[in-house]
């Protein structure tokens, strides 16, 4: 019989040993302790989350949000380790997005992806 844990303990250590979270580490370790860095990654996330809240109930964001996000994305793109943090950061979302849709394809289950 198959021990499902080990599985997930071989699948921690293939995502552990990834390029990309590896990518991520690195891009994580050259922000740390860079608090500019640091809020402009949060402020970023929290701008993005407002508007993706926005999208999900069916409301368009403002003209002035739309604006604030993409002046801040403007920001982003001229700092190298926000903008290399960001990528790496949503590179390795999506290879954690694929696992989560082959898991739920597997078992059958209705996971929005």
């Amino acid at each position: 019989m198959v021990n499902i844990h080990d599985f997930a303990h071989s699948l921690a250590r293939a995502l552990r040993d990834s390029p990309e979270n590896k990518g991520f580490q690195a891009a994580k370790a050259k922000i740390k302790g860079k608090s500019g860095a640091e809020r402009m990654i949060a402020d970023f996330h929290k701008k993005q989350l407002e508007l993706q809240t926005q999208a999900m109930q069916g409301k368009e964001p403002s003209q002035q949000q739309k604006d604030a996000l993409e002046q801040l994305y403007g920001v982003i793109q001229g700092d190298p380790d926000v903008r290399d943090y960001l990528m790496a950061e949503q590179r390795l979302g999506v290879v954690l997005n694929d696992v989560n849709k082959i898991i739920a394809e597997a078992i059958d289950a209705d996971v929005p992806m």
